[in-house]
């Protein structure tokens, strides 16, 4: 019994590592809701991180010291237990069924952490989400009314281009500016990492829905060392736009590098951002209400 439990220790131990990983960017690991998004996303996504990675090719990958560090983690945990003669009295059943336990916690556990708040969510009766006694952010960026005339003329051919209505729609809400929406979101990712950084979880609560949020902070809080994630590039283009009722709906894919100063490494970013926006209340704000993030 004894053997079994020192087993399981060094099992949870990786999987404690696996979440610390993704909860060094914002969002990391994914959580809430999810919307089918144009398909010509992944695959324009990956020539880019691939030339990311060839224009730099003395840095490291990103995540490698973590993937190290687990490594010789579980090896050093392997080899203590092997050696002290924890596992002499198993028989191959016994190992099987070990095994198969553990792919099963890591899964729930990875289920858990990744998209425990997506089957919790559901929209609030009042609009959809944010504390509405917080001060509030504003993802459309104030445009003179010349420029802002101009581009909405111009904008649906060239961010519509390759989209198929009868698997990602594109019905953007009236009105809507499509270039201030797009500098807003790199402005408030930047803004949003930050405060990861800082555990400043009271700016966090104001773009997010209250479901999120508790998933967020619950994330945030488990962490042990404070991270240090900058963002040295970033790009972004809308993917998906719908409207169901009252309910106005953007997805907003981010691309770009970032660095994580405590291992001195950089990453690839993919994020998506799925936001929701009551249509039914005057200047209401766009909210976030899922997060993809590899």
């Amino acid at each position: 019994m004894k053997s079994i439990i020192t087993a399981f220790t060094a099992f949870f131990l990786m999987f404690a590592m696996v979440s610390e990983a993704d909860a060094k960017r914002f969002g990391g690991g994914g959580f809430g809701k999810t919307f089918k998004t144009s398909p010509f996303a992944s695959k324009k996504a990956t020539p880019a991180k691939k030339d990311q990675q060839q224009a730099q090719p003395g840095q490291k990958k990103g995540g490698m010291m973590g993937g190290l560090m687990g490594g010789l983690l579980a090896g050093g945990l392997f080899a203590a237990l092997l050696g002290s003669g924890a596992f002499e009295d198993l028989q191959i059943m016994d190992m099987v069924i070990m095994a198969a336990l553990a792919f099963l916690a890591f899964k729930l556990f990875k289920g858990f952490m990744s998209g425990g708040a997506r089957s919790r969510q559901q929209p609030s009766a009042a609009g959809f989400g944010g504390n509405q006694n917080q001060p509030r952010h504003n993802f459309e960026m104030p445009r003179d009314a010349g420029s802002q005339a101009a581009h909405n003329q111009e904008a649906p051919a060239t961010q519509a281009t390759g989209f198929n209505q009868n698997e990602v729609p594109f019905n953007l809400p009236e009105g809507f500016d499509q270039q201030s929406f797009i500098e807003g979101s790199l402005s408030h990712y930047r803004t949003v990492q930050e405060s990861w950084n800082n555990g400043e979880l009271e700016t966090i609560e104001e773009y997010v829905s209250p479901e999120l949020f508790a998933a967020l902070s619950q994330q945030r809080n488990k962490l042990m060392i404070p991270p240090q994630t900058e963002i040295l590039d970033l790009s972004a283009e809308i993917v998906r736009a719908d409207q169901a009722g009252d309910s106005a709906e953007i997805s907003i894919l981010f691309r770009g590098v970032c660095k994580d100063d405590l291992e001195k490494s950089q990453d690839g970013i993919f994020d998506i951002w799925h936001l929701q926006r009551d249509l039914s209340t005057e200047n209401a704000d766009w909210v976030i209400v899922g997060i993809e993030a590899e």
